[in-house]
């Protein structure tokens, strides 16, 4: 019997949760517009070698007709790098977009796999001016949906890069495995097994998180290596913007093409970042275009909506 229910993890938008997503991706879209900004609609449908050079199960997957594995798009920031690489679009160039992106999580975390985003791609300017600039865009973007309390998280992919760099790839894969669980003893196993100028920095990488002027200063003790000292100041810079800032030098980079500055943005009443973004130099090696510097984020309208749906008044339903 075919199921004629709602799929796992897809959400029917009515009344003041309809109205209310909709109006806030207006409001950023038209904002990030006036702000320079061009617009960008990508297809919700592209081949799979655009999002994944291996089988990914968190993607939806189906085939066309001749047989090509094609994947309902869970990110809008590749399907705009394929755009760039693959058109005579000219750089440097300035991208908004909103559209809905699709994960297939385990039922079991309760996560919504159907997502309205917003957001911007800042591609081929310089770096340290488009990241404030997109941090920038990201505070009024922000204001602008009526989120009023957050906290920005920053970390910087170069500094585990740097890191990971100096081991070889088995080595590599064991130590950002102890790294994502935050493993002290696992940390400090690796480094009597696998000792580098980086000892005394990774026993204490569990503990580098939280507010930022005492996690540099504290970061800054561990290290000599230039290149994180490099990253570590370009944090310290962009923390200064925010009324509440911390940093979690620990934070791996979801995609390996980011190369520089990342952020989340989290409040007290979604358990989950409802804005994200960074650096990210090598996605464009993927559509064989070599290194261009690019920075964006993504704000997840439907979280945003959970964060002030007590604000909003309507005289409507709730769904």
């Amino acid at each position: 019997m075919k199921n004629k229910q709602l799929a796992p993890g897809m959400h029917d938008k009515l009344f003041k949760r309809a109205q209310s997503v909709y109006q806030i991706e207006m409001r950023v879209s038209n904002f990030l517009m006036a702000s320079g900004f061009n617009r960008i609609d990508t297809p919700m449908i592209e081949y799979a070698g655009v999002f994944e050079d291996e089988l990914d199960n968190h993607n939806y997957h189906l085939f066309d007709k001749h047989g090509d594995l094609l994947v309902i798009r869970p990110d809008v920031t590749q399907s705009i790098a394929r755009v760039v690489a693959t058109t005579k679009v000219t750089l440097p160039i300035k991208f908004s977009y909103s559209g809905k992106v699709f994960r297939n999580h385990d039922e079991l975390k309760g996560l919504q796999n159907e997502r309205m985003q917003a957001g911007i791609e800042i591609i081929g300017f310089d770096a340290a001016v488009a990241i404030t600039e997109a941090l920038d865009l990201a505070k009024s973007s922000l204001h602008l949906a009526g989120v009023k309390d957050y906290r920005i998280e920053l970390s910087h992919a170069g500094i585990l890069h740097t890191i990971f760099a100096a081991f070889d790839t088995a080595q590599a894969e064991r130590l950002a495995s102890r790294i994502k669980h935050k493993s002290i003893t696992g940390l400090t196993e690796f480094v009597k097994q696998n000792p580098s100028e980086f000892d005394a920095f990774l026993r204490q990488l569990p503990r580098l998180f939280g507010p930022a002027d005492k996690v540099l200063a504290e970061a800054k003790k561990l290290v000599t290596n230039p290149e994180i000292l490099a990253g570590l100041a370009e944090i310290e810079n962009l923390s200064h913007d925010f009324a509440l800032s911390t940093v979690d030098l620990g934070m791996l980079a979801k995609k390996d093409y980011y190369t520089g500055v990342m952020f989340r943005v989290f409040s007290d009443k979604v358990p989950y970042a409802f804005l994200s973004g960074g650096r990210y130099d090598k996605l464009f090696e993927r559509f064989d275009a070599g290194a261009v510097s690019a920075v964006g984020w993504a704000l997840d309208v439907d979280a945003v909506y959970e964060e002030i749906r007590q604000d909003i008044v309507f005289d409507g339903g709730d769904a």
